[in-house]
């Protein structure tokens, strides 16, 4: 059984007396292949990345990883593009001494194969509660004990976001069948109990929401875990630095992304001691097979590196998202441009793109790493059939984004937090439509036309409309989606279509403005 009550002291131990260690952790989450000590868009140190980070890692001790491993960087780009024939992810897991591994939702991007071979290439244990193997092949584990050098003993039990039965289609899961979060994380507290261990964890790809989107399935569940009397919640998918607290008596945190933090907890004499260090911070532990691994792919590194700084193009003018109230407001050429490609590439009626949390203008001198920048993950494009009742709700969602701070517009806690979420709110083009603040919610879209043709209450006209796959799985709020007809499926990646777009355009031209209009 767990200890029950917890003493939880958040303060720096190595400055402070303490009782004797039992047991320690380490606990890392979203590190989506940065492996090495970059950014990939400047290139200066910045001090992170998983080799860095991985060094603080006592090898005798229990040594947690939330998921989110294989996509997400250039490394991870490349690795792809070579068909995973080289699994790096796992081979530095495997220096790194990683004994548990709980998945993340865009581990299964790339279909069941691949994520079974990296599971398989692992020497940690799979451990995940409501994932489940139709084919029997891939040894999944609910929970997983530790023992510690004096005898104490751990109870890990993992779980993914349900959620990922919205963002993956039943082909790419192939026979991985995932279930409700909770349930498995009840039914394997109550099976980690029974054998008697002293403390028992949750690691949780996903994380802490509110807002309950009208799905089967809810996407951060963190709040009803807390509640379910582990004496340890580690939350990952948010990508957020949230400093250890407690919640109904369990102890939780986030160790944001990228390989920029890691979480070490020590459970000792007196309680629980948990604290977030910086990738550079703490003790550092020596690890042959670590320097083995990381010297062994450095020269692919130094070639992504060289690639993403080989021109590829230019534009006329500087494609811009400077300020993310600014784009909303006025508009974005760099939505534009995206939204551009999309209509050209598919020959839909309409277009809808978001943004991603952190501004980034695009030109006039384009490399391929200013691409990755300013579009960083491998989405694909969806066509939907919608009409003007659809949209209508759609832009009501976007209208949502913004708050009226006496005459000045700003963007709405509902998007900033528990996480800041820029990229749910979208920009359309082939679309006249218009925004009254001054309204409620669910009343604010007061214009919308297509072609100068009133659509505000047309269910008959019907438009194609294409968006990435992972608006059309009617995330971020825009669960409407979920009932419109799929026109068709693209398979090539968004940014290889940016990528083509440079190739054979010489000078790329600011593309035609969207027309919207925000006001108060």
């Amino acid at each position: 059984m767990g200890k029950g009550f917890f003493y939880y002291q958040f303060v720096d131990w190595e400055r402070n007396s303490k009782g004797s260690v039992l047991a320690t952790i380490y606990y890392t989450s979203d590190m989506h292949s940065y492996l090495y000590d970059t950014d990939y868009v400047s290139s200066s140190s910045k001090g992170t990345g998983y080799f860095n980070l991985a060094r603080h890692f006592d090898p005798s001790a229990l040594i947690i990883d939330g998921g989110d491993v294989l996509q997400g960087s250039p490394f991870a780009r490349e690795i792809s593009k070579n068909n995973f024939k080289s699994l790096v992810q796992a081979e530095v897991m495997n220096a790194a001494h990683v004994q548990v591994f709980v998945p993340g939702n865009h581990d299964f991007n790339f279909g069941s194969d691949v994520f079974c071979s990296f599971v398989d290439a692992l020497d940690a244990a799979l451990v995940c509660a409501n994932l489940h193997d139709a084919s029997g092949k891939t040894e999944i584990h609910p929970y997983h004990i530790h023992t510690a050098s004096d005898g104490t003993r751990i109870g890990v039990v993992g779980v993914v976001t349900d959620y990922v039965n919205i963002w993956e289609d039943k082909k790419n899961l192939g026979p991985l069948l995932i279930s409700d979060c909770v349930e498995g994380a009840t039914k394997a507290l109550k099976e980690v109990r029974s054998l008697g261990v002293e403390y028992t964890v949750c690691v949780y790809h996903g994380g802490f929401d509110t807002q309950y989107p009208l799905t089967p399935y809810r996407e951060n569940r963190g709040d009803e875990l807390a509640k379910l009397g582990f004496d340890i919640l580690l939350t990952a998918h948010q990508h957020n630095r949230t400093e250890p607290h407690s919640i109904d008596n369990t102890l939780t945190l986030q160790c944001g992304s990228n390989a920029t933090l890691y979480a070490k907890l020590e459970c000792n004499e007196n309680g629980i001691e948990a604290q977030l260090y910086k990738a550079q911070e703490g003790r550092v532990f020596l690890n042959e097979a670590l320097d083995s691994v990381q010297k062994k792919y450095l020269p692919l590194q130094q070639k992504i590196l060289s690639d993403l700084g080989q021109q590829i193009g230019k534009t006329e003018a500087v494609l811009r998202d400077s300020d993310k109230t600014e784009s909303a407001i006025h508009g974005s050429s760099l939505a534009d441009f995206f939204n551009e490609i999309q209509l050209s590439h598919t020959g839909a009626d309409l277009s809808c793109v978001a943004l991603f949390n952190y501004p980034r203008s695009l030109g006039p001198v384009v490399t391929a790493g200013d691409v990755i920048a300013t579009y960083p993950f491998p989405n694909t494009l969806v066509v939907l059939e919608v009409d003007g009742i659809i949209l209508k709700k759609a832009l009501e969602r976007c209208a949502s984004y913004f708050e009226l701070d006496g005459a000045k517009i700003i963007i709405s806690k509902r998007f900033l937090e528990p996480k800041v979420q820029h990229y749910n709110y979208d920009y359309y083009q082939n679309l006249e439509y218009e925004f009254d603040l001054s309204k409620p919610l669910g009343q604010r879209v007061v214009k919308l036309e297509y072609h100068g043709k009133n659509l505000l209450g047309d269910s008959k006209e019907k438009l194609t409309l294409v968006m990435n796959n992972y608006r059309a799985t009617g995330t971020g709020g825009y669960e409407i989606f979920l009932n419109c007809p799929v026109v068709k499926h693209f398979k090539t990646e968004v940014q290889e279509l940016i990528f083509s777009w440079f190739l054979k355009t010489e000078l790329v031209k600011i593309p035609a403005s969207s027309h919207f209009l925000v006001h108060g």
